[in-house]
């Protein structure tokens, strides 16, 4: 059997062997590229404010709050550049382990309602995306789908380069139609199914990939620190204490979202700079809850090579964040490319079975 006749067995198997899986995966990254954008019109009520003067503080903000939920305690903010967002507040309840997200008008202190209540589809979508809503078995599928179409992809390549058949052209039967439609397509998307694959694969083995990576070039994450922090005070730094410590340990970053705050652990702040296209940044900062005193933080300017390759251009790339809309309407295509695919892929192999079947049985 020759080289090319065992590749193409093995292009046929491993297609039908991941079809449903990548039909899957690409449906909802395609959907997941304008993941913000569908969520706040799923969620409008809870998203969108009127912009009137300047915002309050957070402690103004959380006293409102408060008022009106006696008894709790401020645990958490999620910010906005955008000043028609409105500013998410967790607070933590009179009673152990109860909590509540509200979605408040920075403007006025008003509550737009719980983000408990919020349709959840784009979070639902994501984890199906990265784990099939199955946890950590879903998790092992989707990382060996990647495998399977970074296999797919480049045994595709070898394949298609006798016959280079890119693009559609004349009037054909059925089967020759798909085998043609499957190589045109195959062929334009060959290189961003070899980039969704790999950094599919990187997603999944992140840690590995970013150790790996980081050990390779002698680097070190800065240390993110777990102990409670011991103060002769029993006031903890409030939340625009927190917040002014925060800009001036990275100036030129927004804060997006501030952790942990009234307790003896240390507060933990995400930020981002404008070039960084992750939600919410990939700078993060450890500050002491009494003081405001930075204890540890790492910057995306600043952290080791293999750690922004890893965690902030590698997911910039696969969802295609990284050049703005431009990659991200491409990416959207392309990743509907992959059903497309995936469907015509098993119909070839479909149609190869039935044609010998009809041979067999006029002979």
């Amino acid at each position: 059997m020759s080289f090319r006749k065992i590749l193409l067995f093995l292009h046929l198997t491993g297609g039908l062997a991941a079809a449903v899986f990548l039909i899957l995966l690409g449906g909802s990254g395609g959907l997941l590229v304008f993941e913000k954008e569908i969520d706040h019109w799923l969620n409008a009520p809870l998203t969108w404010v009127q912009p009137e003067g300047a915002r309050l503080s957070l402690g103004e903000l959380s006293a409102r709050v408060l008022a009106r939920h006696p008894g709790s305690k401020v645990g958490s903010f999620s910010l906005h550049d955008d000043e028609r967002l409105a500013t998410g507040i967790t607070l933590r309840g009179a009673g152990a382990g109860k909590s509540l997200s509200l979605a408040v008008n920075p403007y006025t202190g008003a509550e737009l309602g719980s983000l408990d209540t919020a349709n959840a589809f784009t979070k639902k979508l994501h984890q199906f995306h990265t784990n099939l809503l199955l946890g950590p078995p879903g998790k092992t599928i989707t990382a060996w789908s990647a495998v399977f179409l970074l296999g797919l992809s480049v045994s595709g390549l070898i394949l298609w380069w006798p016959r280079k058949l890119w693009k559609l052209g004349g009037t054909k039967s059925g089967s020759a139609a798909n085998f043609q439609l499957h190589n045109a397509v195959g062929f334009w998307s060959s290189g961003f199914m070899l980039i969704f694959a790999v950094t599919g694969m990187v997603i999944h083995w992140d840690d590995e990939a970013r150790t790996f990576l980081n050990n390779a070039w002698h680097e070190e994450d800065a240390p993110i620190p777990k102990a409670a922090v011991a103060s002769k005070s029993s006031a903890s730094a409030g939340p625009d204490a927190l917040l002014a410590a925060a800009e001036k340990a990275v100036p030129g970053a927004s804060v997006t979202s501030i952790m942990g705050i009234g307790g003896n652990a240390p507060v933990r702040i995400t930020m981002r700079f404008p070039e960084d296209a992750t939600p919410a940044g990939r700078t993060n900062l450890y500050l002491d809850p009494f003081t405001a005193a930075v204890i540890s933080q790492q910057t995306s300017r600043t952290a080791p090579l293999g750690t922004r390759i890893v965690k902030l251009w590698n997911r910039e790339i696969h969802t295609g964040d990284i050049f703005g809309w431009p990659t991200r309407i491409i990416a959207c295509v392309a990743s509907f490319m992959l059903p497309l695919l995936a469907l015509t892929g098993p119909l070839i192999w479909l149609g190869r079975v039935l044609r010998k079947r009809r041979k067999t049985e006029e002979n």
